[in-house]
């Protein structure tokens, strides 16, 4: 039997129902992230402030980015299930423009604290854009569309991570550029959310563009907004969103895949320093080229999500990405430890007891890549981050296909909200292992070793992983062919 046929992805490029929203979200990631790291930057190596050590720079301002996603996620999912999505998205583009002129007069002054307030609005900005934006998708595209959507969307945000990181990072970090870095920031930050709202004003509204229309739509926007401001309880409105969310079927475990999926990229993101300095003897070019595999890993794996997957069995595409995590993760553990301890990866050992001096000058890209097993290294750390593409695409997919569309946003809100706190327990509980006397690799160990608990865990909340994915290699076996 011919399996259905669904549109090419990128086709949707030459949409303006998709081609506007996708760079809106695309310029907001990117702007999110090259302010973060610019400002954590000039934190940490150029401004003396003595209530903010370097030290706990990273650390704070990325928990000051995530405060709005637990405080606001419930009612931002609220407001996108009342209101038109093009509407929000366009609102929230207006509010980025006015957080970056403010931001631009904190570089000016030197001023970490309103650079702070800054980062919890862009934070409170990339709460009320993310219901609208994953609960735009199924309203304006059908199910054979939505993986394929889904998947660009996924591509393009890891790509704006990386782009956003390595800007911030040359506009701090390059001599020529260090001592006016806070103009160029301001200049990048401003240019970016200026054109994100211009791309924004093209995305099509569902909304009636009647007068009457619209007089209506204005007076029940402002009784919405009343009702759901004077009812605001983070704590109440969090719960019974979580609660609500709970009762739709399999969407618990769908909430918890892609929760785990953040909490697993957390880890490595947040260990890539440590990870290229202290085991791979690398410089910061190296810390870098890490980055860069990890991200084109990620949307290389999004981008996969519509070549592999069957279309009557995509969510057997989750038990390919946990495989894929597991097997990679567990490879990149054991290749590293034996380059950086030159001992058994289940041997429990001092950390710092590395096979090279500790005075080894650190090396250069080019120093790393002639060691033998750094290739290995990367196409270990490439793979697991293409596995956790494919992992975590379909899962969105699912809650988009099958959430009721009234409450589609709620869910994501929700959603929302455990990727948040599973980031920050991700923190506590690697700050926890590597205090206990686990190595860096140890902690990859656990990661790979804990995936299996995953998978469990959603073989048995939700079945049709399972199914799908039994069905689905049987397909693949009939009918192979070459995915690339």
């Amino acid at each position: 039997m011919n399996a259905p046929q669904t549109m090419d992805q990128f086709s949707l490029f030459s949409e303006r129902r998709f081609w506007p929203f996708f760079y809106a979200q695309f310029l907001g990631a990117f702007n999110d992230n090259l302010f973060k790291f610019a400002t954590t930057l000039l934190i940490t190596y150029q401004w003396q402030v003595a209530w903010l050590p370097p030290s706990l720079a990273g650390l704070i301002i990325g928990g000051v980015f995530i405060l709005p996603f637990v405080l606001f996620s419930a009612m931002s999912g609220q407001l996108a299930d009342y209101f038109d999505k093009a509407r929000i998205l366009q609102f929230v583009k207006v509010l980025e423009v006015v957080i970056m002129l403010i931001a631009s007069m904190g570089f000016y002054v030197h001023s970490p604290l309103v650079l702070l307030v800054c980062i919890f609005l862009m934070g409170l900005h990339s709460t009320l854009f993310g219901p609208a934006k994953y609960s735009y998708l199924p309203e304006r595209f059908n199910t054979g569309e939505l993986l394929g959507a889904n998947a660009l969307v996924e591509a393009g945000t890891f790509l704006a991570i990386l782009l956003g990181n390595l800007l911030g990072g040359f506009l701090i970090s390059t001599d020529y550029i260090a001592q006016s870095a806070h103009t160029q920031v301001s200049l990048a930050c401003i240019c970016l959310a200026v054109a994100g709202l211009i791309s924004s004003w093209f995305i099509p509204s569902l909304t009636s563009s009647s007068n009457d229309s619209e007089a209506t739509y204005s007076s029940d926007a402002f009784a919405i907004l009343r009702a759901v401001f004077t009812k605001w309880n983070p704590l109440k409105q969090t719960g019974h969103t979580l609660r609500e969310a709970n009762n739709i079927a399999g969407m618990r475990a769908a909430m918890f895949g892609i929760s785990w999926m953040w909490f697993y990229g957390a880890v490595f993101l947040s260990i890539f320093p440590s990870f290229s300095k202290d085991l791979l003897n690398g410089n910061a070019g190296v810390a870098s080229l890490l980055l860069f595999v990890f991200s084109m890993g990620l949307g290389a794996g999004a981008l996969l999500c519509t070549s592999l997957k069957h279309p009557d069995y995509e969510l057997g595409l989750v038990f390919v990405g946990l495989l894929g995590m597991t097997i990679f993760t567990f490879d990149l553990a054991y290749s590293v430890n034996a380059q950086a301890y030159a001992s058994s990866l289940f041997e429990f050992h001092k950390p710092q007891l590395l096979s090279r001096p500790a005075d080894a000058v650190l090396l250069n890209i080019m120093g790393f890549l002639s060691k033998a097993g750094s290739f290995r290294i990367l196409i270990d750390l490439c793979l697991v981050s293409a596995s956790v593409g494919l992992f975590s695409v379909p899962l969105y997919t699912f809650i988009q296909s099958y959430c009721p569309p009234e409450s589609c946003a709620k869910t994501i809100a929700a959603n929302n909200i455990l990727n948040a706190l599973f980031m920050i327990s991700s923190a506590f509980i690697v700050g926890f292992l590597l205090f206990l006397g686990l190595s860096i690799t140890q902690v990859f160990l656990f990661l790979s070793v804990s995936n299996f608990l995953a998978l469990f865990y959603l073989a048995i909340q939700l079945p049709q992983l399972k199914t799908h994915f039994v069905s689905s290699v049987r397909e693949w076996i009939r009918d192979f062919k070459n995915p690339f």
